[in-house]
């Protein structure tokens, strides 16, 4: 109750720009005892920006931009609109006018040679901010925590549609048994190679329900990162699509693959401090 509570609080639009605010003025702290690695952690990032709405783009190319010990290379399409933004336009590399599913356009980006070229391969949405120094940070608990696939929590003041993903500011992190395909999703890149590339029949919902029947074929893990939460404030979800239709097409595409059902989905199998 006191958490339901909290959020419709925080949920309001002055308090979601207050926390907004707080949020950015603060830099990510690497975690105690981290040793950087003997060479640059090699980062690819794949991303997707609608041009002709507001959107973070900018912001994000900074965020991910190489540092502190990571070496960081940027693909982006743009959609409706290319950005005028001549940082964004050298990393921009397609242009699409018409309606591509997110994981069509993902597959797009993908080069042969990235898995073993690259450490990890990030995916990420345009409507999120992050903090100073969080590509490094995010990067060093994943490594530290040895999860396969990973992301960081959801900032509570963040619009969402499941509230598992929200963070937890007693714990460092979760080993858990589903993360989600968005809005920012880290995979090293054995994991990477398994899940990759996506099924492009895949609706809005759903392919990472699919994900951990993979993973943990693979003995290896996937987790939420709470010290590290991610900023989705700047615009609602389900505004421009219907759930209905979206949760039937996800029933419909889950039908005949291996998969897990939410409540089997949504575990915790351990925390950390």
């Amino acid at each position: 109750m006191f958490r339901k509570i909290a959020l419709k609080i925080i949920g309001l639009d002055i308090l979601r720009k207050t926390r907004h605010r707080v949020y950015m003025a603060f830099p990510a702290r690497l975690p105690d005892n981290y040793s950087h690695h003997d060479r640059p952690i090699k980062v690819l990032v794949l991303g997707i920006y609608v041009g002709d709405r507001e959107n973070t783009v900018e912001h994000l190319l900074g965020a991910y931009a190489s540092s502190n010990g990571v070496s960081t290379q940027q693909r982006w399409i743009a959609l409706n609109k290319v950005s005028s933004h001549p940082e964004v336009l050298k990393v921009t590399t397609k242009l699409y006018d018409h309606r591509v599913s997110k994981y069509s356009l993902v597959n797009t980006l993908l080069k042969a040679g990235d898995f073993q070229n690259f450490d990890y391969i990030i995916m990420t949405d345009d409507d999120i901010h992050l903090k100073r120094n969080f590509l490094p940070t995010f990067l060093a608990h994943q490594i530290q925590l040895g999860f396969a696939v990973a992301q960081p929590a959801r900032a509570w003041h963040s619009y969402f549609d499941l509230s598992f993903p929200l963070r937890r500011p007693w714990l460092r992190a979760r080993q858990t048994r589903f993360v989600e395909c968005g809005p920012l999703v880290s995979m090293r890149a054995d994991a990477a190679s398994l899940l990759l590339p996506f099924d492009e029949a895949a609706p809005m919902w759903g392919l990472d329900l699919t994900w951990p029947t993979v993973i943990e074929a693979n003995d290896l893990t996937m987790g939420i990162v709470d010290a590290l939460s991610v900023d989705h404030s700047l615009r609602p979800q389900g505004k421009t699509y219907s759930r209905i239709q979206e949760q039937e097409a996800m029933e419909q595409f889950l039908n005949n693959k291996p998969h897990l059902m939410p409540q089997e989905a949504f575990v915790v199998l351990k925390t950390y401090i």
